[in-house]
């Protein structure tokens, strides 16, 4: 599946056509929805509704010498009902192949070498020219992010549970903090760090998609699809405003791991980041910005318990 080519010529009549639309949302819809062409936005959701996917969820992700912190990402997440994960290897010189091997053998995980600067959104794009009609949906997240369902057993039951035919999930990062560790504690992320930011600190969000609507690119944290774009309560978004006012996370939320402890982070600093043109921005001054801990949370204790029984 080739992406679809945005002329010009659709963009002026979308615009005329969505400025007499009052609702933000629907503006937004609209205009997807006319860049990807109304026949072909009807006939997918006409398809979904019938169609037996090889997978329900599935995530795309570029990874860069995440082994320490990759098995425990993996098997969480194929707790809550992630069957399929994309991993494209931007240069890793850890251990991160033979991490995989198991889960590459077993084909869960579909594994490519991807070396460059800046590859997250050449990785994306590749991700979902080639794997769109695979997955119901498809998750864009990093290897320190974890989607956590907060009211079902898994994630595809809680996305079955919203109203049909959206066609972008916006999910709030909760933002983690250090919980005091200077230097990387042993064992798992959710059980060392279970203190996080409070609400006014949930800057952040990232996108689960349905694939067939997606049109072009944006950004890590949201794409230009055509349809709507929905909140974890099935409320439609127009402007989304991810700094101040984030869409709710009440029923699905992301755990955004970002600094983990101090070593953590300026380990990150020193490899270079898959995503970014540099990471210098990654310094002692930063750390203290981004290390919040107001908030104690266990509601990842249940998964830690079941992921040390297996």
């Amino acid at each position: 599946m080739s992406l679809p080519v945005i002329s010009k010529n659709k963009k002026r009549i979308s615009s005329l056509l969505t400025f007499w639309i009052p609702l933000p949302s629907y503006r937004r819809a609209l205009r997807g929805i006319l860049q990807l062409g109304v026949r072909k936005y009807f006939r997918v959701l006409k398809s979904d509704r019938t169609t037996h996917f090889e997978h329900e969820l599935a995530i795309g992700a570029i990874m860069k010498d995440e082994g320490p912190y990759l098995k425990e990402w993996l098997d969480f997440h194929i707790l809550v009902g992630v069957t399929k994960f994309y991993l494209y290897d931007n240069e890793s010189g850890d251990n991160t192949h033979k991490i995989l091997e198991p889960y590459i053998d077993r084909g869960i995980v579909e594994y490519t070498w991807f070396p460059g600067k800046q590859m997250q959104a050449p990785a994306y794009k590749d991700i979902l020219n080639k794997h769109a009609n695979d997955a119901r949906w498809m998750a864009l997240i990093d290897l320190d992010e974890f989607l956590v369902p907060v009211e079902h057993k898994t994630i595809p039951e809680f996305l079955h549970s919203l109203p049909g035919g959206w066609a972008q999930l916006i999910v709030t990062w909760v933002m983690y903090g250090s919980s005091g560790h200077k230097k990387k504690p042993e064992g798992m992320v959710m059980e060392n760090y279970k203190y996080h930011a409070n609400d006014k600190r949930n800057s952040g969000i990232k996108p689960i998609i349905n694939p067939r609507l997606f049109l072009e690119y944006r950004s890590p944290h949201m794409n230009l699809i055509g349809g709507f774009t929905i909140d974890n309560n099935g409320k439609k978004l127009g402007h989304i405003d991810q700094t101040n006012n984030p869409p709710a996370f009440n029923k699905l939320r992301c755990n955004h791991y970002y600094t983990k402890s101090f070593e953590d982070y300026m380990e990150k600093y020193r490899r270079g980041a898959s995503g970014c043109a540099n990471t210098e921005y990654r310094n002692a001054e930063r750390f203290k910005i981004y290390d919040r801990n107001e908030v104690y949370d266990t509601i990842m204790d249940k998964y830690v318990n079941i992921l040390k029984k297996k």
